[in-house]
Order: C-alpha cells, then sequence, then structure tokens
C-alpha cells in the first residue's frame, strides 16, 4: 500500500496513510479505505494495491483507471471489500461488491463502514450463480480468496444473484470485475453471456483448473462478444491469469 500511495503522490494526488494496531488506512484526494486489521489479508491488500510483486496491480489498467471518475462498478468476488474500496479511492461514484462467504461479506461491510462509503457500496451476500449455494457460515479471512463454491460447501445456504440482477442495480455499467474462484467461466459461456456487452471493460481472473474451461475458450467466447483482451497478469500457477478486455463494439457518448 505504500508504494502504491508513493505512487499516487508523485502523480499530484493528496495521500496519506494511517497504521495502528485496529485500522489500516490510506487517504487519497480526501477519500478514504479503511480496513479492520482483523478483517484484511496483508497478501490481498499488497495485490491490489501494490502489485504483490508484479510490475503493476492486478486492477492497475490504465485505459479502466483513466475513465472510471464519476462510472459505476460490478465486483464479483469482493472479499473484504479491498477492491470495491480501490475503486473508489479511483473514482468509482458507486460499486456492487458481491461476496458469498458470509463472515467475509460482514469484513467487507465492516471496512466500507469505516470507510464512510456505505453510501458508494452495497455489499452484497450472495453468489454469482444460477442457483442458491451452500458455504461455510465462518470462513478464515486468510484463507478466503481462494474459496470456490464450486468446490467447497457448508452448512450456510446464500442466495445465487444473477448478471441480470446486478445490472439492474446500476445506471451505469462500465466496469465488470471478476475475481470468483470459477463462477467467470459460467458468466462468460453461460445463458446470460450476452448481458456482458453492456459493460464497458471486464478484468478477470481465470481458474482453468477448477472449472476444466481453458482460457482459449472464453477469451473466443468475449471475441464474439465484441471484446478485444490481452493478458494483464500472468499468475503464479500455470492457466491462473489476469486479462483486461475492452468492449470494441459499445457506443459511447
Amino acid at each position: 500500500m505504500a508504494s502504491y500511495a508513493c505512487r499516487l503522490q508523485a502523480s499530484g494526488n493528496r495521500v496519506s496513510i494511517d497504521v495502528s494496531l485496529e485500522r489500516v488506512g490510506l487517504e487519497v484526494n480526501g477519500v478514504p479505505a479503511v480496513f479492520n486489521t482483523h478483517c484484511v489479508n496483508a497478501d490481498d491488500i499488497a495485490e491490489v494495491f501494490a502489485g504483490a510483486g508484479f510490475l503493476e496491480s492486478n486492477y492497475e489498467v490504465p485505459e479502466v483507471l483513466s475513465g472510471l471518475r464519476g462510472r459505476d462498478v460490478i465486483d464479483v468476488g469482493a472479499n473484504v471489500g479491498d477492491t470495491a474500496l480501490y475503486f473508489l479511492l479511483n473514482g468509482a461514484r458507486k460499486v456492487i461488491a458481491v461476496e458469498p462467504l458470509p463472515s467475509v461479506a460482514r469484513c467487507a461491510e465492516e471496512n466500507v463502514r469505516l470507510s464512510s462509503a456505505t453510501d458508494k457500496v452495497k455489499v452484497i451476500n450472495a453468489a454469482l450463480s444460477d442457483e442458491p449455494v451452500s458455504v461455510p457460515c465462518d470462513y478464515d479471512v486468510l484463507s478466503s480468496r481462494y474459496f470456490s463454491t464450486l468446490k467447497g460447501n457448508g452448512p450456510c445456504k446464500v442466495p445465487s444473484v444473477t448478471l441480470g440482477n446486478l445490472l439492474n442495480m446500476v445506471e451505469d455499467p462500465y466496469l465488470l470485475k471478476m475475481d470468483c474462484e470459477g463462477c467467470e467461466a459460467e458468466a462468460i459461456l453461460g445463458p446470460e453471456r450476452e448481458r456482458l456487452r453492456a459493460f464497458e471493460h471486464i478484468i478477470f481472473e481465470t481458474h482453468p483448473f477448477i472449472t476444466g474451461v481453458s482460457n482459449e475458450e472464453l477469451l473466443a467466447s468475449l471475441k464474439e462478444l465484441g471484446f478485444e483482451c490481452r493478458l494483464h497478469i500472468r499468475g503464479p500457477e500455470l492457466g491462473r491469469n489476469v486479462y483486461y478486455c475492452k468492449n470494441s463494439k459499445l457506443k459511447t457518448t
């Protein structure tokens, strides 16, 4: 987070960092992102804000960030709200944050509350799916980033939400972010795939060892829908990559 703050400051932004035993905070041009230390994973923060050893973070895509101010984001696989708050710091007007694990969704709500962003970030405890899913009720935040509703289950049943449902919650579907340990395959190949045309940009992580679907299949489907995609970050595991896609057919005003 410190390196991210330095880059922002070097670009002429007003930036401050506040760290204590109870919270970690970053403020950019008067917009805060505050995390309860019990509701955050240092690796997640590094991956989102600092790049976790990469040259750039998973979501530092200039073509996206340059037009994000005042626009709406749908964040699928929101975890503890770190990406939602990252998008707010970069100017997003509204973020719909979808997280299936109840305990992790509560952490996201806590971090959003600490950041005074409850009017801009709506946390939804649900899974991007065509039916409700069963998940653990109390899952360790430190390992929640690897939980997949396609592989794991538990005693808590959470509702499903579709792309259509999510699009009804925003007026300006600028960016779709998906890091949901497998649900991206159904979104890109499933019956609601045409809904993706509403977005100007998509950033998503692939999980071929969970879904059994190759990256090439996903990219071919997106190309059919009019998206031009490129590899943004090659992941540490074979096939687990982050791709950025731009809607080349969407007419903007």
